[in-house]
């Protein structure tokens, strides 16, 4: 038998016994609560109020799903993980065990965000992003650009396309990167300038 909470109004978090989801499938039409196909969850963990679980998604032992909090298909939340209101965790995307998402925050497509690390209140980041253990996010940018995607996590390291490096190496090798992918003068320029916003922002 295994247990997972759900609130209950004036009482609460309450545990619920069940075997297979679909013995509590009456409790979560009740709070909007939507779990998808082959999604697995761990013992004792909350779901919170309208959350959305994608198919194959996978919620660990004693994790917490805010209220209105969408798991992208086949995500996998570690045990103990904290997931905020709102906040939407992208497909295939990682999130360690003990992680911390603030209310709000979007974690990117195929992300992985490492043990113990949190990450701040409406932070946002991108598809593919990597997060190491126990770090802290707190603030982040994410421009669309006229080329390629710009995200920066306030660590110093920029992404930019496929390129990763810190923003010194950025200042350095910027516009020789610019060359190799085509870019015209004008966005090279346009990109020396996110770097050095990042840069402001460090």
């Amino acid at each position: 038998m295994k247990t997972l909470n759900l609130w209950v109004n004036g009482e609460g978090w309450k545990p619920f016994e069940y075997n297979e989801l679909k013995d509590i499938q009456a409790e979560f039409d009740k709070r909007g609560i939507s779990i998808g196909d082959q999604a697995s969850i761990g013992r004792k963990a909350s779901i919170g109020w309208k959350a959305s679980i994608g198919d194959q998604a996978s919620i660990g032992r004693e994790a917490s799903i805010g209220d209105q909090a969408s798991i992208g298909w086949k995500a996998s939340i570690g045990d103990q993980a904290s997931i905020g209101y709102e906040a939407s965790i992208g497909w295939k995307a990682s999130i360690g065990d003990q992680a911390s998402i603030g209310d709000q925050a979007s974690i990117g497509r195929e992300a992985s965000i490492g043990y113990e690390a949190s990450i701040g209140w409406k932070a946002s980041i991108g598809d593919q992003a990597s997060i190491g253990d126990q770090a802290s996010i707190l603030k982040s940018l994410f421009i669309t650009g006229t080329k390629h995607p710009i995200n920066f996590y306030g660590t110093g390291i920029i992404h930019i396309g496929c390129y990763k490096n810190t923003i010194e190496w950025w200042e350095k090798n910027y516009k020789q990167i610019g060359e190799k992918e085509q870019y015209s003068e004008a966005q090279i320029e346009e990109y020396f300038n996110y770097i050095q916003m990042c840069k402001m922002l460090k």
